[in-house]
């Protein structure tokens, strides 16, 4: 039987625009990207970046009034972009799932985890109630719950945030999906939990070759975790590259400055975290050149007036980015659209 080496998931030029009472606001800006089977990707960036909005884009899972969508995303070659919601049902679960950020609010507080894992089992695989609660309960034992009989039991409010978090995972590869969105999976956790968390989802993609996004803030998280990096700002993907390159060579001052934010341990006890000045651009009104130039130090009037588009390095043809004043001796070689 022939493996199937197309990609599994492929955006093209897709941009979502939400209707706001001061005017439209482009949260997502003509990103393209693809995803190999069994790849995972982190999307990251500060708030308001958009990379919540573009993973949610690509499965479908955005509101159908005030919100408007061009271009295309595709998942196992079906069309997302404008698919209708009862067939987005039909692949919701199946082939695709998503790990939400805060465990409290995706989850029924009426209604016991147990049953709540097992509803989709019902839907999607078709079994009997029986065999679902079984599976159920088996879930909860593969992702690391002890006790799972009891705890299936439970509502939401009598398990911690880090078991929370597991539920959604257990929720998540119930009906054994091939593409996975983890939509920052560990905010509000504890470290240890956190780390926990993400060596969960990290075991479980490798046994099962899932394809995966990771959506975080933190360079930190997807430095191990992932094998490409993307890094939004202001809607648009501003550096893209293999994660290890990303981190060997910055080329964007924007993704400079998210690694310099980060803590690292090695620093002497009470050295002052570094930060980005300002604060992102509106998006009703984004500035006319590169939304970074004015919180960058490196910025020239060019940056103020042009926009810089995404272009391949000379150093590495899998290195992306969006920067007039690149750093670390990259320079443009190509622009995609010559590449294409």
């Amino acid at each position: 039987m022939a493996i199937d080496q197309s990609p599994i998931v492929v955006v093209d030029h897709l941009s979502t625009t939400f209707r706001t009472p001061r005017g439209p606001l482009k949260a997502v800006n003509d990103v393209s990207l693809t995803l190999e089977r069994g790849s995972s990707l982190g999307i990251v960036g500060e708030s308001g970046s958009g990379k919540t909005v573009l993973s949610r884009s690509i499965i479908g899972l955005l509101p159908t009034q005030n919100v408007t969508q061009t271009g295309t995303a595709t998942i196992n070659g079906s069309e997302i972009i404008g698919t209708r919601h009862k067939d987005l049902l039909k692949i919701w679960g199946s082939e695709v799932a998503m790990v939400f950020q805060d465990p409290m609010t995706a989850l029924t507080p009426t209604r016991r985890v147990g049953q709540q894992i097992a509803e989709s089992l019902r839907i999607n695989l078709k079994l009997s109630r029986k065999d679902a609660n079984l599976r159920a309960i088996e879930l909860l034992r593969q992702v690391g719950i002890p006790s799972p009989e009891r705890r299936a039991r439970a509502y939401p409010n009598q398990l911690s945030g880090g078991m929370r978090q597991r539920v959604m995972i257990a929720i998540a590869i119930a009906c054994g999906p091939e593409f996975l969105v983890a939509d920052e999976p560990t905010t509000g956790l504890d470290v240890t939990v956190q780390a926990q968390v993400l060596d969960l989802i990290t075991e479980l993609r490798a046994k099962s070759n899932l394809t995966m996004i990771l959506v975080t803030h933190d360079l930190g998280v997807v430095a191990t975790r992932t094998d490409n990096v993307a890094v939004m700002y202001a809607g648009r993907i501003v550096e893209q590259a293999p994660t290890a390159s990303l981190f060997a060579r910055v080329a964007m001052p924007y993704t400079k400055g998210l690694l310099d934010s980060t803590p690292r341990i090695d620093a002497p006890s009470h050295t002052r975290l570094s930060s980005i000045e300002g604060r992102p651009p509106d998006l009703v009104n984004p500035p006319e050149g590169c939304a970074f130039a004015p919180r960058c130090t490196y910025a020239t009037d060019e940056c103020r007036t042009v926009r810089p588009e995404l272009v391949r390095s000379t150093l590495d043809a899998n290195h992306l980015f969006a920067c007039h004043h690149p750093l670390n001796g990259h320079q443009a070689s190509s622009s995609l659209t010559e590449n294409k």
